[in-house]
């Protein structure tokens, strides 16, 4: 049998597993205690060097020297909750070094609770994590660019069809104005005719509004947009106004009847619009060589939230390719005609309004469905 280790050689062993912890922790690790009030009492070396203050500067203050002001005063808020009720709190936290540079630390703080379960000391160990972020706001601006590419295709795909659309109306306005002055100038024209001119006018003039204003909705980058209450029904007539001579050339029938323009959602409308373009993009070039081509519309109010449905007259979607639909660069489109990206950015768009975007299954047709809360 092997000797037992004395009371004393156990005590010397667990000290020095303590102190080889320890040290492994430095070396790898960000470690800060604090009091329960959050004053600092001890630093090491890494928490230094990564904050460029020096430990007399740390020891005595609070982490309000480090604030950065990225975080809202509601994340602090949850933070002490949460390790005051003695519980772990994990999260991302972006501090400011002395120098002002910014760093990003993945923390976990950990309560100690005294006998009646209040918090006497909290350790907050952490994991620099800075590069990854830079790497994923790399990754942020590569998915900004690329949805900017994929507006701009959009844009250069509707632009003859945008360019007719504006001289229709245009040639009907000129042809009118023409022969408004022509009825003025014989005398002949009573007020009657000459309101029913300005009146038609003026319905022309708000045509070619819509059209301008839903290409400049679409062109720019409205991904910092405020939410605001948008009528969808308005948004929906903006985006056909502009869309609607790829239609009309390929006998595509569009039908909104179930558009009500008193139904409202609070979003960013430039990047709701950016999705429906997609979407009626997506199914007239599904169904351009078909026999029977129609596209519906619906725009629903359903409790606590909107529903906004494209169907075409596709037969739907088959299971192999549904499951894929939703994902960055899959197209069914041949090479050249599409970068498979619109469906997956549609997606965070709507993810990130707090709703949904799925192909409807249940449905005979191809039927994409958003929802989105009111």
């Amino acid at each position: 049998m092997g000797k037992q280790m004395s009371v004393e050689e156990r005590l010397i062993r667990s000290e020095k597993d303590a102190d080889e912890l320890r040290r492994a922790l430095d070396q790898s690790s960000i470690i800060v205690f604090t009091d329960a009030n959050g004053v600092i009492t001890y630093v090491n070396d890494k928490f230094c060097e990564i904050s460029k203050y020096s430990r007399e500067e740390l020891i005595g203050k609070t982490h309000r020297l480090i604030n950065s002001a990225h975080h809202h005063k509601e994340f602090f808020s949850n933070l002490w909750r949460t390790i005051s009720a003695g519980k772990v709190w994990k999260g991302e936290l972006k501090n400011k070094a002395k120098d002002g540079t910014f760093y990003w630390v993945f923390t976990t703080i950990v309560p100690f609770m005294d006998s009646s379960g209040k918090p006497i000391q909290y350790v907050a160990i952490r994991t620099d994590i800075t590069e990854l972020k830079q790497i994923e706001e790399q990754a942020q601006d590569q998915r900004v660019a690329l949805l900017h590419a994929e507006k701009m295709a959009s844009l250069g795909e509707l632009a003859a069809g945008t360019a007719h659309e504006l001289g229709n109306p245009l040639a009907a306005i000129s042809g009118r104005m023409e022969f408004l002055e022509m009825q003025i100038l014989s005398g002949k024209s009573t007020s009657e005719e000459i309101l029913r001119s300005i009146g038609t006018v003026k319905e022309l003039t708000e045509r070619m509004t819509r059209i301008i204003r839903g290409m400049r909705a679409l062109s720019r980058d409205g991904t910092h947009d405020p939410f605001q209450k948008v009528s969808v029904g308005l948004l929906v007539k903006d985006v056909l106004s502009f869309a609607n001579e790829g239609l009309q050339k390929n006998n595509i029938l569009v039908d909104v009847s179930e558009v009500d323009d008193r139904i409202e959602v609070n979003c960013q409308e430039t990047q709701i619009s950016q999705i429906l373009v997609n979407l009626v993009g997506n199914a007239r070039d599904a169904i351009v060589g078909f026999s029977e081509k129609w596209i519906k519309i619906q725009v629903l109010d359903q409790d606590s939230c909107i529903v906004i449905a494209v169907t075409d007259s596709g037969k739907g979607i088959p299971q192999e390719i549904a499951e894929k639909i939703l994902l960055p660069f899959f197209t069914t489109k041949p090479a050249g005609k599409g970068s498979g990206l619109g469906l997956s950015i549609s997606r965070t768009i709507i993810e990130k309004h707090n709703g949904q975007i799925y192909l409807d299954q249940a449905s005979p047709n191809t039927r994409f469905v958003i929802t989105l809360p009111k």
